[in-house]
């Protein structure tokens, strides 16, 4: 059997910002979705929805801080449903580039 190699990037060292840390606790992706944000760091965010989530679907996250708001984009990865009354859903959404939403909160260029 041949070895395949695979680069993953290692996400479990990142720090994250529990309920979107500096941004809104409620985001938005592509079309309209309303989510919540369980937690982000500059790599990707879990987040929680009513709506069924996709893996492997691409789409972008509007968030909003107090100063500024940003889109990022991103592929949907591991979701699964996390609570049945109410139904909600959860998944993982891995950002396209690394991106540094703290500064970008405080109202720094992108």
């Amino acid at each position: 059997m041949a070895s395949v190699a695979v680069d993953l990037i290692e996400r479990r060292g990142e720090c994250r910002h529990i309920g979107g840390g500096p941004w809104q606790s409620a985001a938005l992706i592509r079309p309209g979705q309303r989510v919540t944000l369980i937690n982000i760091c500059n790599r990707a965010a879990l987040i929680e929805s009513a709506a069924r989530l996709r893996p492997g679907s691409r789409t972008q996250m509007q968030l909003a801080a107090a100063v500024t708001r940003t889109t990022v984009k991103g592929r949907l990865d591991r979701c699964y449903v996390a609570a049945l009354e109410p139904l909600r859903y959860r998944g993982v959404l891995i950002f396209d580039q690394s991106v540094d939403l703290a500064e970008i909160a405080r109202g720094s260029p992108e």
